[in-house]
């Protein structure tokens, strides 16, 4: 019963890492974001609607890595 225990807290640890490079990737799209909007503030509209929709694919990313460490917690 201990084993796994500890193979669920491996799991979960093991999970939980990608969430920190969806923070770096969140990051880097609004650093490019403003970069961008520096260079061509004509387009700042544009940039901004892409900027989101890359945000919500990262996101997506994000629920489905929270969806699968509360799977491993559950079982």
């Amino acid at each position: 019963m201990i084993f796994l225990s500890a193979l669920k807290c491996l799991a979960l640890g093991l999970l939980s890492l990608p969430l920190g490079g969806c923070a770096v990737g969140v990051g880097l799209i609004f650093a490019a974001l403003l970069r961008a909007e520096a260079y061509a503030p004509e387009l700042g509209g544009l940039f901004f609607v892409r900027a989101m929709l890359g945000f919500a694919l990262i996101e997506t990313f994000v629920i489905v890595v929270v969806v699968l460490v509360a799977l491993v917690f559950v079982m």
